[in-house]
């Protein structure tokens, strides 16, 4: 499918091993999975890596006030719109292998199947920061800077487990935190983007398809709960006089979840993934329960039907527990639509090619949904076995992901000669 005469000679197979490469950029954690956590030691190591990588493979590599990898191959004509590709390589924690790094590595790879001025246009691959909200509870904050979509005083209220936000992590690094204006990508910077990443679900498997054609995005709507009960004996105090934070709690997660049941034939799912009980012990009566709730769907009512019944159910649990609840929102965003010419020419390269393909919708978050109102946007994915991701399962078998990256450099080849 792709170029056979390149700058490089890089192969698939120097694709594989980089993939196993960068397996080694994580946190030792008894090998249970990848942990490499959005500005941490193993995350700013995987970036420096990563930048020398491209930089001997004869790419143009810069970074950004806030880290943000960029590697550019040059075409004929760079007064024009270049062709972007991209993905993270942050992790959630005992994350896996493949969400987020194949769409860096594949992305490289890409790239590496042209010469300079080979194509009409550049060809550039951007490495997003911080797009798991596992440290500072918010997604996709790297892509959000990049296209202006900073909410600095709710990012500079939420902490991670050493209290500091995102501005004080930047600081502490040497990069930029106080204007990010900067690191603000041009609305003429690309004429189109494709990201490569792993299904994270069971479609691709089930339907025995090699590739996902992404048309649309689902969005987050995420709130931060905390039940504020009274701690006392479990022996001493009886079941009437007791005011269980986690008791309360219970119920509305539990509602949480048949909302989400209620509403699964629009797409929508409802999480309950953090839970933090105060005095955490024994035999005390929980007296503070905090989690959080994270609402994704593609249809923007269905979301907010579950919404309502998170609220609903707050109501009944404060009059019935006697405790006092606080909900505060975190994030609500809207879904994507991704663009339709751009899945078209995935689909002519996969008809030409007999690759198997199904035209689908995101459910999980990716950097694309910021990307998306800027530039014409689409996303390939690759599929999941077993639909396992954030997970140390978390696999795709290597044909599919070799199927999946010449599929991306020949769609960005073929767009960067439009």
């Amino acid at each position: 499918m792709t170029q056979q005469d390149t700058a490089t000679h890089y192969s698939i197979d120097d694709m594989k091993a980089l993939i196993e490469t960068m397996q080694i950029y994580k946190k030792d954690n008894s090998g249970k999975g990848i942990t490499r956590i959005a500005y941490g030691e193993e995350d700013e190591a995987a970036h420096l890596y990563l930048a020398g990588l491209m930089k001997e493979a004869g790419l143009e590599v810069y970074r950004d006030g806030i880290g943000t990898l960029y590697a550019r191959l040059p075409g004929k004509d760079r007064s024009l719109p270049a062709i972007g590709t991209g993905s993270h390589l942050d992790t959630v924690p005992q994350g896996g292998a493949y969400d987020g790094a194949l769409g860096v590595i594949a992305g490289f790879y890409a790239l590496m199947q042209y010469k300079p001025q080979q194509l009409k246009r550049d060809l550039e691959l951007v490495v997003f920061r911080a797009e798991e909200s596992s440290r500072f509870g918010f997604s996709c904050i790297g892509s959000k800077v990049l296209t202006g979509k900073i909410d600095r005083a709710r990012w500079e209220q939420n902490r991670d487990d050493d209290g500091n936000n995102f501005f004080e992590v930047l600081k502490s690094l040497g990069y930029q935190h106080d204007n990010l204006d900067s690191c603000l990508v041009k609305e003429d910077r690309y004429s189109a983007f494709v990201e490569l990443h792993i299904e994270q679900g069971k479609r691709l498997e089930n339907d025995k398809k090699t590739i996902g054609i992404v048309n649309g995005i689902a969005a987050p709507t995420r709130f931060s709960v905390t039940v504020n009960g009274h701690a006392d004996h479990s022996g001493a105090t009886p079941m009437y006089q007791r005011q269980d934070a986690l008791v309360a709690s219970a119920g509305i997660i539990t509602d949480i979840n048949r909302a989400a049941c209620t509403e699964a034939v629009y797409g929508t799912v409802g999480t309950v993934g953090k839970l933090n009980v105060v005095p955490n012990s024994m035999n005390v009566i929980p007296g503070q329960v905090k989690f959080s709730v994270d609402i994704r769907g593609i249809d923007t009512e269905s979301i907010q039907r579950v919404v309502q019944r998170l609220n609903n159910s707050v109501e009944k649990a404060e009059k019935d527990f006697g405790v006092a609840i606080d909900v505060q929102p975190i994030s609500a965003e809207s879904p994507v639509k991704l663009d339709d010419s751009i899945c078209q020419v995935i689909e002519s390269l996969c008809q030409k090619h007999d690759i198997s393909y199904m035209t689908m919708l995101s459910g999980a978050g990716h950097d694309s949904m910021n990307m998306a109102p800027l530039y014409p946007t689409a996303m390939i994915f690759t599929p999941s076995v077993s639909g396992i991701s954030h997970h140390p399962d978390e696999f795709t078998e290597f044909s599919d992901i070799a199927v999946a990256a010449d599929l991306l450099a020949e769609t960005l080849g073929t767009l960067a000669n439009q």
